[in-house]
This record gives C-alpha cells, sequence and structure tokens, in this order.
C-alpha cells in the first residue's frame, strides 16, 4: 500500500508531535494492520513525563503498544489462516523481527502497522468480527494483569488480594474473577478507583477510610500463625522484651492475621508491600507485577517464619492471552469500566497529556473512527 499516514512521533519529556511518514511496505511474510483502537500504556506516559529511554522510547520514533486493528494488506507467503478485514490483536513483543526491544515503538500511534512473520497466535491473534473494539483496546494490560493474577495458580476457594486499582490492579481483578475465584480484594486508597474494582465484582479496602488489618479479617477470617502466643503466661520483663524484639523484626507475634493465601502487588507502594508481607500466615504467597523505582525492604525473619514465597512477573504468553481475549469476547466481566476517556487520533497530544493524570484517569484510548 503505498500513501502517507498519520503517526504521533515522540520528541522527549512533554514533546511528542503528530506527523505524516511513509506507509510501511511489507515483505512476502508481513501483514500490514490498519489501527482501529490503541491504548495508551504507563510506559507511554512515563516517557512523556519523564523521558523515553528508560521505557524504550527513543526520539523520533512511533510508539505505542496496545493496540487491535483490521488486516488491509498481507504479502504472498502470509498463511491462509490471516484474510484481509481480519480483526486481530497485535502482540509487540513479536510483531518486530527487534523482539522486545521495539515493543514500546511498535506504532500503535500510527495509523498502520507491520507485523513482521505472521504466525498465528504468536504475533496476531484473529478476534471475532463482532468484538467490542473499545475493550478489545485492554486485551494487552488485562493480559499483563491476569498473568501477575496467575502466575502461581490460586484456586477457586482461596482469598485473593491485589493492591492497586489502577490498569493493571484492575486487569489482575479481572483475571481473577474470570477463573471463578469468589473471594477477591482490591486494596486502594482512592475511592472512585475501588468503585471501578467494585463494578468488576470485586469487595474492597478503601486504606484512606479503612483499617486495612481489620478489614482483612473481616473479608477473610483469622488463621492461626504457628505456636500459641499467649501474653499472660509471661512476666511482665520478658513480655517486654520479646514484644519490642517482634517489632525491630518485623515479626507478626500478638498480631491477628487474616487468611489470605494471596496478595497480588499492582501498587508499587513499599509501606503497603511492607504491611501485608508483616501480615503474612504461613505458605502466603506474593505475586509482584508493580515497578518499584528502588530497593524493597523484608523481614527475613518473615521469610523464614512464614516460608513466603514471592515472585515477579512480566507481560504475558499465548496461554495468558487466549484467555483474556475469550473472557473480552465473552463480555461477562466488564473490563470496559477501566476506560475512562477516549480521544480521537488527530488529537492524541491532548490524550496523553490526560492519560498523564493518574488522579482522574484509569486508561485513556484512541480511536481511529472518531
Amino acid at each position: 500500500m503505498e500513501g502517507k499516514m498519520k503517526c504521533a512521533i515522540y520528541y522527549g519529556i512533554k514533546n511528542v508531535k503528530m506527523e505524516e511518514r511513509d506507509i510501511p511496505k511489507i515483505g512476502s511474510k508481513d501483514v500490514l494492520v490498519k489501527v482501529l483502537r490503541a491504548g495508551i500504556c504507563g510506559s507511554d506516559t512515563g516517557a512523556y513525563l519523564h523521558g523515553g529511554e528508560p521505557y524504550g522510547i527513543f526520539k523520533g520514533q512511533e510508539f505505542g503498544h496496545e493496540m487491535v486493528g483490521r488486516i488491509v494488506e498481507k504479502g504472498a507467503d502470509v498463511p491462509d489462516c490471516f484474510q484481509l478485514d481480519d480483526i486481530v490483536f497485535i502482540d509487540p513483543m513479536k510483531a518486530s523481527r527487534l523482539g522486545s526491544f521495539k515493543a514500546d515503538m511498535t506504532g500503535g500511534f500510527s495509523e498502520y502497522v507491520r507485523v513482521e512473520d505472521a504466525a498465528l497466535n504468536v504475533n496476531l491473534y484473529i478476534l471475532d468480527k463482532n468484538v467490542d473494539l473499545d475493550t478489545a483496546a485492554l486485551i494487552e494490560p488485562v493480559s499483563v494483569g491476569t498473568q501477575g493474577a496467575t502466575w502461581m495458580n490460586p484456586s477457586v476457594d482461596q482469598n485473593v488480594v491485589v493492591l492497586g486499582a489502577g490498569t493493571i490492579g484492575l486487569g489482575a481483578t479481572a483475571g481473577l474473577l474470570s477463573r471463578g475465584i469468589k473471594n477477591v480484594i482490591v486494596v486502594d486508597k482512592v475511592q472512585w478507583r475501588l468503585d471501578k474494582a467494585k463494578e468488576l465484582g470485586a469487595k474492597i479496602i478503601n486504606t484512606s477510610e479503612d483499617n486495612l488489618e481489620e478489614k482483612l479479617l473481616e473479608y477473610c477470617g483469622e488463621v492461626s500463625n504457628g505456636a500459641a502466643f499467649r501474653p499472660e503466661d509471661l512476666n511482665p520483663d520478658l513480655l517486654q522484651q520479646v514484644m519490642e524484639f517482634a517489632k525491630k523484626s518485623h515479626l507478626s507475634l500478638g498480631k491477628k492475621i487474616p487468611n489470605v493465601d494471596y496478595y497480588i502487588d499492582a501498587a508499587g507502594a513499599v509501606p503497603l508491600l511492607q504491611q501485608v508481607f508483616s501480615l503474612g500466615k504461613f505458605g502466603t504467597k506474593y505475586s509482584i507485577v508493580a515497578v518499584y523505582g528502588k530497593e524493597i525492604p523484608l523481614s527475613g525473619n518473615m521469610f523464614i517464619a512464614n516460608e513466603a514465597m514471592i515472585r515477579g512477573s512480566k507481560g504475558y504468553n499465548t496461554n495468558t492471552i487466549q484467555e483474556v481475549i475469550q473472557m473480552i469476547e465473552k463480555n461477562d466481566i466488564p473490563v470496559k469500566t477501566m476506560i475512562t476517556k477516549k480521544y480521537s487520533h488527530k488529537d492524541f497530544p491532548q490524550a496523553i497529556e490526560a492519560a498523564s493524570d493518574v488522579t482522574k484517569n484509569i486508561k485513556v484510548i484512541i480511536d481511529y473512527e472518531m
């Protein structure tokens, strides 16, 4: 396809411009996708506010990596499973032969994207033609959250707590609820965000109003954590020494322990993670999907005492993407509630400015049909 397309180009902090560039030329194994919807990610706003290099976005480049679109051109050697007019989700990690290096510069904020070496359920996923496109624009971030939430396979009868009600936290919540997990609790300090989690079907705790420990005990019940501790059986001097040691060592001695099986950290707040780590029961699992800008000190004694398990989660795999696509096509979990604002492509500079204000927005999407 010959011609020009409109693109959002990154030039530095608070410097994004709309330009015309050549429509990408495809090779024999490639497809050309006309973008229909795109989501603005935290990495996009991070680059906009703080500089792109740490986020894999460089000056003078197209960017954007959350997108769905329509196939408008295919190379001669592209498999027959792909047809013109198919609605597809693009996995940005595999859209280019450069792999993850170019993921954040895939070009979701351009009118057209080239997908190299097109392969079904590898870098392109065919969607139902009747899928809600706004909701489909959430496949990528919901996959990130769902993988973080299900990485260690929580069972339907376990008590699961999600820290943070932003895009990834709500994606994690949707993934858990879609799997039929009955007791999902979302923790945040902003009520309007928590209202989104409640709309998905989760219980909520607002830490700006509620005592976290008390609410977790209310929702999950109490569990015994090893040997009984009876302060009344100790003389005052020994009791004082024991309690001082427990406080310094972040031990849960004397505390009531909520029966939480699994915490998913999508908040990235050090004090909050430390608090729930101190409230852990024996065998508690922690999945870290949040991005931290500094080291996190956690009690070594708690690792030993509780045999706590912590695992990081980055991105998603094919199974997770397919699981999220099925959830979105079934529309049994109202993930569209995550979208707080929508802009036309020509208004992208205003859109990324709005998306950068997390006090007002969770997910801002670009509608190329507006």
